[in-house]
């Protein structure tokens, strides 16, 4: 899994849509579409966007690899800690 496939995986567990992007990371839909369609590679810019909305991802996005004592995940580390959490029992 290289890198835009990270960007990707990112936004596919947050359900984040590239106009969505565009909103919290300032980058124009246009060039997160060059980037995603793989027709421009990712800049820092681009990662250090990636990694202010979503701090617990940063190492992660950029390397492959977690941390998880460091609070850095990946979204199917996140995924799996979230569906291993049961729910409150009602009253």
């Amino acid at each position: 899994m290289d890198v835009v496939d990270r960007i990707n995986e990112i936004l596919k567990h947050e359900g984040i849509t590239r106009p969505a992007l565009e909103a919290r990371t300032g980058i124009k839909v246009k060039r997160w579409a060059n980037v995603l369609n793989r027709q421009a590679k990712p800049y820092a810019e681009e990662l250090t966007a990636i990694g202010a909305v979503w701090p617990e991802y940063a190492y992660w996005l950029t390397t492959g690899d977690e941390i998880p004592d460091a609070g850095q995940i990946s979204p199917m580390t996140k995924k799996a800690h979230e569906a291993s959490k049961t729910a409150p029992k009602a009253g």
